[in-house]
């Protein structure tokens, strides 16, 4: 994690309609999207060429949209981890999620292909690391701290693949 994440970009530098205050508020929001069935199909397709997840291919997109918007062709995004990778714990009830930071490298300006295979091994080598508690990991790599953003990343993307049925 030390060298995976030395020297990563302390902010998103999104663009705004207004200053990040000086302190950060913790009123945050969400997004929810949802992929409709034909788009669905033409991600797991790509997703299958490529050897990736849906949930890779999707946080590929998602971190070439970052990178659009923000113009940094480095970026940490934060994924919620089941860690429950285990035996023992799988069938445990109780929240064992952890955060893991994933860092996206777009440098170069890299094909559909080149990208998806970046993220492909960055997803992977973030899972072998999912047991260290998120805390630990921003003490190890000693990000620059700052009261207006959180350490290490700015933006999550968490991955829900269920159906909501009707009740």
């Amino acid at each position: 994690w030390r060298d995976s994440l030395s020297g990563a970009p302390a902010r998103l530098a999104l663009p705004t309609d207004r200053s990040r205050p000086a302190q950060q508020s913790f009123a945050g929001a969400t997004v929810p999207v949802v992929i409709d069935a034909d788009l669905t199909r033409g991600l797991k397709r790509l997703s299958h060429q490529h050897g990736t997840t849906m949930f890779m291919t999707v946080l590929a997109a998602w971190a070439a949209v970052l990178a659009r918007l923000s113009g940094q062709d480095d970026l940490v995004i934060g994924v919620p981890s089941a860690n429950r990778g285990r035996r023992e714990v799988e069938e445990l009830i109780g929240f064992f999620v952890n955060t893991l930071a994933v860092r996206i490298d777009l440098s170069g300006e890299p094909s559909v292909s080149d990208l998806l295979e970046r993220t492909r091994r960055t997803a992977l080598a973030a899972q072998e690391h999912q047991d260290l508690p998120f805390e630990q990991v921003v003490e190890i790599v000693q990000p620059p701290r700052a009261l207006d953003h959180t350490p290490l990343f700015q933006v999550m993307l968490a991955w829900q693949n269920n159906s909501g049925g009707s009740l």
